[in-house]
């Protein structure tokens, strides 16, 4: 086939999953690679002299990388560089699992797609997947990958000798990506029963407070400034007291206090920690001004801080919290963030702000600090070491002010941490951080990626600190002098919607309770229908007289599982209590281990799924109990305290364990 038909097939082919990449490569040049053809009549390309595949025989040279590749299992495989792409029909016959094929120069992969025809590659293989830079890749792996999964990285001989920065690139960016998927997952398993029992002892709080849902829109185009707790700080205040009554406001509970002291008083204040951070308000002095805005799952003694207005902020990811607030109509729910400050961002963008300035938004050690000054926890020290780690003095102090045992007393009450050296917000420069900030700059990536597909503008202005991927980074005097134009009474606002909310009682979530139990009921009903044929399963299979009578036997029991998972589809809050026992065996066990389970291994699994989807009912069925017993007496309440806020150094949402950040 001629060479500009086989590439317009598999430009076809690839815009099917692509059309951005489609649209680069259709218009990249293919200047620097030369064709060349073999001494045998194989057809293949040059570039820098380094040959893209064997001139002798590049299929067999394809099948010879593909059994390199296949040498080690891998559910998520990296190929660095396309080559001719020879190798990859054969790879993915030896491992079907996901392929991301990463290829830094369009101009080689252009040059590639006019050789070798992959349309076909593409239509029979939904998990491969390609990329031309850092974002795309960033972006698949995060998609792709979840914990206990194997990565490799494998790059291309040719790609290695033209671009070895390019491969080293793809190995950070891969290993980035798993350690903060980890991360998050490890934290987030972890915690989700504490978070959940803090939600459901929140019932009352949260019934007597309306949603923030209800300011949803409220400030459609008019700009925002997000007010974070890092060093860089300092220096903004003094702007920001300037063009107070021009933007919204909206610190975390850490700036509450530089905040007063530079005499502004925000417009709206968010906390997420769900241990007892209530100092972090009530240290700045009188509260009964503050418009306070508690995740759901905050620390009740959040909701308890004297206020002038309270809001409770529902996240879309937080299912128990949509729960409660969907039982009452709300719709429209924050997309939350694995720390507070984006949590803030994304209250900015549900309030209808664009664009959103990031002040105090360092994520790095600037200057030995980690906090700005008068922020809450202001003593944190970073103390850079020769050995290329970190340690942080005063934590000590931090986990007295936060009811914590410490638990490396001798290095000041946090073990010493590596450092990671990123781009500073001074482009050109680098700066250092660790690996919790670190995590946190990559899950800002997806949120620029996200604002950028629905034209919200968010701009660091922090000037000092790490620069945040996928986001415009200007002077804060500069975002003032073009967006901060406007008088806007931003306070007077909120509390007109705040002061005409309605307020609930337990009996206006009473509908809601009812369902939700008669599905737990329905739902435990099948699960015990389940695990007797289950076990029954694994007895029959040991006599079963062939393998149609064994066929039958699994078809029977896939058909329970599928009225489990059915109903289990239907409530996601139901999610909360089951994931825990699931991920503890089942999603622990990596699907390289496990290409042919055998069929008593999936009778195995089937057991495992019944019994966690019942361990998980019987959890809810606690959980209606304690929402409920939060309505019943306020005053018992100050006993009912959350397992996190006994545990020592207990991570918040989206922070690295077992260590406490200085987030």
């Amino acid at each position: 086939m001629e060479s500009r038909a086989v590439f317009e097939r598999n430009l076809a082919a690839l815009g099917k999953r692509s059309i951005d990449l489609a649209a680069r490569l259709a218009e990249a040049s293919m200047d620097g690679v030369v064709e060349e053809t073999g001494p045998r009549g194989a057809r293949i390309f040059v570039e820098r002299g380094v040959r893209l595949g064997s001139a002798y025989d590049p299929v067999q040279e394809g099948v010879q990388i593909a059994e390199q590749m296949a040498e080690e299992p891998a559910d998520v495989m990296v190929a660095v560089g396309f080559g001719l792409g020879e190798q990859f029909a054969p790879y993915l016959e030896r491992n079907p699992a996901t392929l991301i094929i990463y290829e830094p120069s369009l101009a080689r992969l252009k040059a590639a797609l006019h050789r070798l025809s992959i349309a076909e590659l593409v239509a029979n293989h939904r998990d491969l997947y390609f990329a031309c830079d850092r974002v795309a890749l960033t972006r698949f792996l995060m998609a792709r990958y979840t914990p206990g999964l194997r990565m490799r990285v494998f790059p291309h001989p040719a790609v290695l000798r033209l671009d070895a920065a390019a491969v080293a690139e793809a190995v950070k960016v891969t290993r980035d990506t798993k350690e903060v998927a980890d991360v998050q997952r490890l934290t987030s398993i972890e915690m989700l029963m504490p978070w959940a029992n803090v939600t459901a002892r929140n019932g009352r709080r949260i019934a007597e407070n309306p949603q923030f849902g209800r300011l949803y829109g409220a400030f459609d185009g008019k700009p925002a400034v997000v007010v974070a707790a890092g060093p860089s700080l300092d220096k903004q205040l003094d702007l920001l007291r300037e063009i107070r009554d021009r933007v919204v406001v909206i610190g975390i509970g850490q700036t509450t206090r530089a905040l007063r002291q530079a005499g502004i008083v925000p417009d709206l204040v968010h906390v997420l920690e769900s241990r007892d951070v209530s100092h972090q308000l009530t240290d700045a002095g009188d509260t009964s001004d503050l418009i306070v805005a508690p995740s759901a799952d905050a620390d009740p003694a959040i909701f308890d801080v004297p206020s002038r207005a309270k809001f409770t902020v529902t996240s879309a990811g937080g299912a128990l919290g949509v729960w409660i607030a969907k039982a009452t109509g709300e719709s429209h729910f924050s997309m939350g963030g694995g720390t507070v400050a984006q949590g803030a961002v994304g209250m900015a963008q549900m309030l209808g702000c664009n664009p959103i300035a990031l002040i105090g938004q360092d994520l790095a050690f600037t200057d030995g600090r980690a906090y700005a000054k008068g922020t809450a926890y202001d003593f944190v020290e970073i103390e850079m070491k020769d050995d290329g780690q970190c340690r942080f003095g005063g934590m000590n102090e931090k986990a007295a002010i936060l009811k914590e045992t410490a638990p490396h007393p001798e290095n000041g009450g946090m073990a010493d941490q590596r450092v990671v050296w990123v781009d500073a917000w001074e482009e050109g420069e680098r700066v250092p951080t660790w690996r919790a900030y670190a995590s946190f700059l990559e899950q800002y990536r997806e949120i620029g990626l996200h604002f950028q597909s629905r034209g919200i503008s968010l701009i660091n202005c922090t000037e000092g600190g790490a620069r945040i991927p996928e986001i415009e980074h200007r002077s804060f005097r500069s975002f003032a002098e073009e967006f901060a134009t406007e008088t806007l009474d931003a306070r007077r606002r909120i509390l007109e919607v705040h002061d005409a909310a309605d307020r609930h009682v337990l009996a206006d979530y009473a509908s809601s309770l009812t369902a939700s139990r008669k599905l737990l009921d329905k739902l435990d009903t099948e699960a015990r229908k389940g695990a007797r044929f289950a076990k029954r399963a694994a007895d029959r299979l040991a006599v079963a007289r062939n393998d149609q009578q064994r066929l039958e036997i699994l078809r029977r029991l896939a058909r329970h599982e599928k009225r489990v998972r059915t109903n289990l589809e239907r409530a996601p809050w139901l999610d909360m209590f089951v994931q825990p026992e699931i991920y503890n065996s089942i999603t622990a066990v990596r699907r390289t281990e496990r290409q042919d389970p055998t069929a008593e291994e999936l009778v195995d699994e089937s057991i495992y799924l019944f019994a966690a989807a019942r361990k998980g009912i019987a959890r809810a069925r606690d959980w209606f109990d304690l929402f409920e017993a939060s309505f019943a007496s306020a005053s018992s309440e100050e006993t009912l305290r959350d397992d996190v806020a006994r545990k020592p150094a207990t991570p918040s949402k989206g922070a690295v364990a077992p260590a406490s950040p200085p987030a």
